[in-house]
């Protein structure tokens, strides 16, 4: 009776997820303009220009890795800080909550657009507020080549923060009472009791936080490719691996149609993204599981 129930869903997972899912890894090894029926087989000459790809190893890689790391260390920080406030007995903490995920269900495409106007040189919010309080100095081009992506990621953890820290929260929230009871009668502090008690009972949540961050940041598309207007092919600070791959898909105002390569950049985003989750599954196996 249950194979019954879970057979359609199955079903679908095969057809739409793991089917294409395996055949790219056939499609890789051609020439193929995704259209024509077709396919002139090339061998491993798409792996290979790969390997010799200047935008990728020069831009898309490293601006890839940089959101991973920069823009996780970002917003873990605040999530910390956020779900550590959010935990204690504050007022207001449901409103507080709805206001830090509400950035989570925008659009990417809204969220490009807004930070657009808060970046713009001539009347953008941040330009005019740092001359308001005397910081004029600091006023620059924000979508500048030198800049744009370090702007891009300060709009990422803005989106992503307050989904991270309901994660965290949703975690803390299970510690039982008694063990925060008895670290308030032996006199310990809230940022103590953080990070020495609710942490260390919430790392598998964390771990869980950590590679869905790592996975969503690989993929990350709609945010990079809006910020050149979607009018033609975002500079080089807006290309992580997934604009990369669609560049190489599809083209923009001249098209490319290289489905073969572009199914080999998809590899290789899945290798980074397998990479990262065995090296965080690892990190957490190293640490004994705590019990409650």
């Amino acid at each position: 009776m249950v194979i019954l129930f879970l057979a359609p869903i199955t079903i679908l997972y095969i057809l739409l997820f793991l089917f294409p899912a395996v055949r790219s890894f056939y499609v890789a090894f051609f020439d193929w303009n995704g259209f024509q029926s077709t396919m002139k087989f090339v061998g491993i000459n798409n792996f290979i220009e790969l390997m010799r790809d200047p935008k990728i190893w020069g831009v898309a890689i490293p601006n890839t890795l940089i959101l991973i790391f920069l823009g996780g260390f970002l917003v873990f920080a605040l999530s910390f800080f956020f779900s550590g406030i959010l935990t204690t007995k504050i007022r207001g903490r449901k409103i507080f909550r709805a206001i830090l995920f509400f950035p989570s269900v925008l659009s990417p495409v809204a969220v490009a657009i807004l930070w657009g106007f808060i970046y713009n040189k001539q009347w953008g919010l941040l330009n005019n507020f740092l001359g308001v309080i005397g910081l004029g100095v600091f006023q620059r081009t924000w979508g500048a080549p030198e800049t744009l992506l370090y702007s891009i990621i300060i709009a990422l953890v803005w989106m992503n923060t307050g989904l991270y820290t309901v994660m965290l929260v949703a975690g803390l929230d299970r510690i039982p009472a008694s063990l925060l009871e008895a670290a308030d009668i032996e006199g310990a502090s809230e940022a103590r009791k953080f990070f020495r008690i609710k942490l260390p009972l919430i790392h598998d949540v964390l771990t869980t936080s950590i590679i869905l961050w790592c996975i969503s940041t690989v993929k990350e598309f709609g945010l990079l490719f809006s910020w050149g207007g979607g009018i033609d092919i975002p500079p080089d600070g807006a290309q992580n691996l997934a604009v990369r791959m669609y560049i190489t898909a599809f083209g923009k105002r001249t098209t490319m149609f290289r489905m073969g390569y572009a199914t080999a950049i998809g590899i290789l985003m899945f290798v980074v993204v397998a990479v990262i989750v065995f090296a965080v599954s690892w990190l957490n196996r190293k640490h004994e599981t705590v019990e409650y």
